[in-house]
């Protein structure tokens, strides 16, 4: 049961990984444009669903990409061991002693994201009408799904973690490894 979980978070992981780093793109993407944009005004004609003449939208948008890129990519930096970690007081204890507090972190952390789910779901809820000005297609609850999603995707490492133990030594989590595909 615990290596057919693995084998899915494996797939999740690399979903994160893809998703994160396209927001980031897209982001970059958008602020170009922006750039661009402020120095050729009424460019492009064909964005007509946007607030015209304006390049009030890009900075809005680009909020959006930062805030998936943020959640998403941090689960999946939980995952691979690359979140912030004071080793100090670990360094320095036995492996029995470091297995246990390894797993009283993961119930806190499991709490964590508990409550930003619970939380994040109901402020999502009673953002859901407030309109972007900018981006009238967007709401404030819409905005803040990514941090909802990213928590979810953390609890499931989380969970992961508690059940197989931690990830960051397979070679799939290890950066520019071949098999990881990033």
């Amino acid at each position: 049961m615990s290596d057919l979980y693995v084998r899915a978070m494996d797939w999740v992981y690399r979903l994160c990984i893809w998703i994160a780093g396209a927001c980031l793109l897209f982001m970059v993407f958008v602020y170009l444009f922006a750039i661009y944009a402020r120095f050729r005004p009424g460019f492009p004609e064909w964005l007509g669903f946007l607030p015209v003449g304006s390049t009030s939208w890009p900075e809005p948008l680009s909020n959006v990409c930062m805030i998936s890129f943020s959640f998403i990519g941090a689960a999946a930096a939980y995952r691979a061991g690359g979140h912030i970690a004071i080793s100090m007081l670990t360094d320095h204890i036995s492996e029995n002693a470091r297995k246990v507090l390894r797993k009283i972190v993961d119930v806190f952390m499991l709490i964590t994201c508990i409550f930003i789910i619970v939380w994040g779901i109901r402020g999502c809820s009673d953002a859901w009408t407030d309109v972007i000005a900018s981006l009238p297609f967007l709401t404030s609850g819409m905005v803040h799904i990514p941090v909802v999603i990213g928590s979810f995707l953390t609890a499931l490492f989380v969970i992961e973690s508690l059940i197989a133990g931690p990830q960051n030594h397979r070679e799939l989590v290890r950066f520019g490894s071949p098999s990881a595909g990033h």
